[in-house]
């Protein structure tokens, strides 16, 4: 565990991302104005990011002025906020300062002027798709010396955070599995590649332990086996394995038979893949921007009809965004057919 005690004070979820939070605190405690070393949090959707950046607010409230997005920017007013002298910014939802249409980088440019020229310490969060588009063709790691890319969570961390949650006892249901089965469950390793500031995060096999049943078949730990499987569906998205762990509990009792795999059917056209991409970019976003990034050409209401309708995009307080679920499944599809990269 940590011996940063605003670590345990501020986080929702001490054990989640310790290591990013170290090194971000790290950065901050060594700022002096001198070339500050501007940072940048890259993570997909529901990743958990929200979580660092509140603890960076909590842990020094006196030296940030919080500058959040909600939608796509149009107006240079936000950089009037940033006045006073505070010495810290940190800035959540960053993506939406770009838009993939032409003129869509005026408010990311104004912002990057302003960056280059201050002497205070911005730190940014990003969506990872939105990120790697600006990283080809706006050069923008180049603007941030300091990279943190949040990594996907194993099974045994989503076990802790979620068990930590509750005082009662959790039933856990499971089924006996025959002895010649391998049952393998998921961990997720960050490297950073060679000559590179880049981190990735893996996947790696990892056999789970098998224990003796009183009848001599090998069972295999529900509650393990509960987690392994959650963590699969999200593929290692801590908010995607929350919302599917919410929606398996029953009272106090999850069946691993009972948690949902989720179907991953994907047919567009080249409009709605389009669509469904700044969806992803974007996070969430409303019918006025989306139909300026789309264009006339695009006919939203039948697009969207078809994404909501394969389970790819959910609709909430009339904001578009990728249905939690379906996130793995979209993240395949956007990539292999080179929407994102």
């Amino acid at each position: 565990m940590t011996e940063d005690p605003d670590f345990v004070a501020d986080m929702t979820h001490p054990i989640l991302y310790e290591e990013e939070w170290n090194r971000i605190t790290a950065v901050i405690d060594a700022f002096d104005n001198n070339r500050p070393p501007h940072i940048a949090i890259i993570a997909d959707p529901f990743a958990g990011q929200n979580i660092l950046m509140a603890g960076i607010l909590r842990r020094h409230p006196d030296r940030v002025v919080h500058i959040p997005f909600f939608s796509v920017v149009k107006s240079k007013e936000f950089l009037t906020r940033m006045a006073g002298r505070s010495d810290i910014v940190v800035m959540e939802h960053c993506h939406f300062l770009a838009m993939r249409k032409i003129g869509g980088f005026a408010m990311l440019d104004a912002f990057l002027d302003h960056l280059s020229t201050s002497e205070r310490l911005f730190v940014t969060e990003w969506n990872s798709f939105t990120w790697s588009y600006l990283r080809a063709t706006r050069h923008i790691d180049t603007f941030f010396p300091v990279i943190i890319t949040l990594p996907g969570i194993d099974s045994k961390t989503l076990k802790n955070l979620i068990m930590s949650r509750y005082t009662d006892e959790i039933e856990f249901i499971g089924d006996a599995a025959p002895r010649e089965e391998s049952i393998l469950s998921t961990h997720y390793r960050t490297l950073k590649l060679p000559f590179s500031q880049k981190t990735v995060s893996l996947p790696l096999p990892h056999l789970r332990e098998w224990g003796n049943g009183a009848d001599g078949i090998h069972k295999v730990d529900a509650k393990q086996t509960a987690f392994d499987k959650i963590i699969r569906i999200a593929d290692g998205n801590y908010g995607v394995a929350e919302r599917v762990w919410d929606r398996s509990l029953e009272g106090k009792t999850v069946r691993v038979t009972d948690i949902p795999d989720i179907p991953c059917t994907v047919n567009l056209d080249i409009n709605e893949s389009f669509l469904l991409t700044i969806i992803l970019s974007m996070e969430s976003i409303n019918m006025i921007d989306l139909a300026e990034i789309a264009g006339p050409e695009i006919n939203l209401k039948q697009a969207l009809f078809r994404l909501k309708n394969q389970g790819l995009v959910v609709e909430e307080k009339e904001f578009f965004q990728i249905k939690p679920e379906a996130l793995s499944c979209v993240k395949g599809y956007v990539t292999r057919t080179r929407m994102v990269w």
